[in-house]
């Protein structure tokens, strides 16, 4: 017995040292592994993603296949056009809450429901804002974390939430709330990995054995995978519980009363958190498609809430009209799910009607309220979305083209300030001089004066929604960093982007440098796995000659 521990005792040792001298020697003679050990952990409490300002995609109508432009406007909001802290502070504001039938990225902004009820509002004479905070895959946690962050949160006199079937279910996916033992509603934090995980995650000769064993690719991949789910929300969407929870939305499932619980609970502070900033009120607004869902009376509490039932609304406008049968409904699109122009079109009078008898507005008449809405579609050169396209009964013709003009320069300002067909041209230009390229790799990334332009051919929407690109610049004098990033050496720029289509299967990422001369540029894409170590899918860097070439790429040459 002494032998056989004494051998055991010699083996063990014998390991430790061998993995001691196998890790010393990657970090020192083999650093391939060194982006994936040293990723640093990072504790996300609020799990929560929010849409970056300022930012311009291209999207493909789903049923034309035109294209149109996407913006995220200075508030990361999906509109076409900036507000100001001036514009909120001297209108009445209301604002939009959801997820992707709010958002809308796929159709033009003119056809968004927001666009159309503004224009509506302030054609009454008084000053309104309609602010889109629609975020395509946000579950009602993730709408109400959204609506305490906003800057400018006290500005929003009127609130509005879009509550779609699937919300429920949103509720257990992202386990953003709970309830504790009092049965209060708690937010929950993200879940920590274990100390073990964190150790072994942190050894480079953990990732070579999963090169040697063929699996590092697919560790990788699975990094950007887990990534893209909890960047989504929809980390537990595979889960079969939640899966049952989809298919047997009724109060005989615990799952689903669970949840249900907490979305009234939600639902409840949301309106008292309102009524605390000094809102007017917080109105739900149900979305047509109610199929898998129980009566509307036993998900919403309709003495404690401001409620209104768009199917009904939409009977009242069209008598052939049934929820059920969404999937045949023209308000839908015929090769998506989400509502088409006609849809939203309809839902902007809805809404109208509900914001006008609340505000003490004089009734606007039927013929009036479709003349203006033929006013406002016919700026846009597309025509009324209406099923019927017709404009009422005491419509006049269309407005003047330089009242046109006006509508247009206000829902589009920012597709006027550089219009699509422009874009495309230019960023075609660039990729065509293949002098430009700085670095080939699964993203080429071209240098055009004070931009990088990031191109990948053969394109897959994984390729942007999965990770986020890095963007690390060194300039010549380190004096031009910011104070805070002087002790680094280089102004770190990373972004996050969906990106924009143009050709085939192209996507086409556009990035602003700064204004100083560049020394070297460091880029690439990183993903966090569910652990949160950082995983750099790929990378390149450039040097710039200093003198000339440098001054070359200062911002505006």
């Amino acid at each position: 017995m002494k032998s056989l521990f004494a051998n055991l005792c010699l083996l063990l040792v014998s390991c430790v040292t061998g993995l001691a001298l196998g890790e010393v020697s990657l970090r020192l003679f083999y650093p391939k592994y060194r982006h994936l050990a040293e990723a640093p952990f990072r504790s996300d409490a609020m799990r929560i993603w929010a849409r970056t300002p300022n930012r311009r995609d291209i999207r493909a109508h789903p049923d034309t296949g035109l294209a149109h432009s996407l913006y995220h406007n200075n508030l990361g909001l999906r509109q076409h056009r900036n507000f100001s802290e001036a514009d909120l502070a001297a209108a009445i504001n209301i604002g939009v809450f959801g997820d992707s039938f709010t958002e809308n990225i796929h159709l033009p902004v003119p056809y968004s429901f927001t666009e159309p009820l503004d224009y509506l509002l302030n054609e009454r004479g008084e000053r309104f804002n309609v602010l889109n905070f629609g975020v395509g895959g946000y579950g009602p946690g993730q709408s109400f974390v959204h609506y305490e962050n906003f800057r400018y949160v006290d500005d929003l006199d009127y609130v509005v939430y879009l509550f779609f079937k699937n919300d429920i279910r949103n509720i257990y996916e992202t386990n953003l709330f709970s309830l504790d033992v009092a049965g209060q509603l708690r937010r929950n934090e993200a879940v920590q990995p274990s100390r073990w995980g964190k150790i072994i995650r942190r050894l480079h000769i953990s990732y070579l054995f999963l090169d040697v064993s063929g699996k590092l690719s697919s560790f990788i991949e699975e990094a950007a995978v887990n990534e893209k789910m909890r960047t989504m929300q929809r980390e537990r969407h595979l889960d079969s519980r939640a899966v049952a929870l989809y298919q047997n939305m009724n109060m005989d499932n615990k799952d689903f009363k669970d949840a249900l619980d907490i979305f009234r609970r939600l639902m409840r502070r949301w309106k008292q958190l309102v009524e605390q900033m000094g809102g007017e009120a917080f109105y739900i607004l149900t979305v047509p498609d109610l199929s898998r869902l129980p009566s509307l009376t036993d998900i919403f509490n309709e003495g404690e809430q401001q409620i209104l039932h768009l199917h009904d609304c939409y009977r009242d406008h069209d008598d052939t009209f049934h929820w059920r049968e969404w999937q045949d409904s023209p308000y839908r699109f015929k090769n998506d799910h989400h509502w088409n122009e006609a849809g939203n079109r309809l839902a902007a009078v809805c809404l109208y009607r509900l914001l006008e008898e609340e505000m003490g507005l004089p009734r606007l008449s039927e013929g009036k309220l479709q003349e203006a809405l033929f006013q406002y579609y016919a700026a846009f050169g597309r025509g009324d979305p209406s099923e019927a396209g017709e404009q009422g009964e005491e419509a006049e013709r269309p407005r003047s083209g330089e009242e046109g003009t006006a509508i247009r320069e206000k829902y589009l300002a920012l597709d006027m300030a550089a219009p699509l067909e422009e874009l495309k041209d230019e960023i075609r230009n660039v990729v065509a001089q293949r002098d430009k390229r700085i670095i080939a790799s699964v993203f080429d990334v071209y240098l055009d004066r004070n931009q990088l332009i990031y191109v990948k051919e053969e394109c897959r929407p994984a390729d942007m929604l999965w990770a986020r690109f890095f963007l690390h610049v060194r300039p010549v004098d380190e004096s031009d960093l910011p104070e805070r990033r002087r002790p680094h050496g280089f102004e770190n720029r990373n972004f996050t982007q969906t990106g924009m289509e143009i050709g085939d299967r192209r996507c086409v990422v556009r990035r602003r440098l700064p204004a100083y001369p560049i020394r070297h540029i460091h880029t690439g894409q990183f993903v966090k796995d569910a652990q949160g170590n950082f995983v750099n899918l790929w990378e390149g860097a450039f040097s710039m000659d200093q003198g000339a070439g440098v001054e070359e790429r200062r911002a505006g040459n």
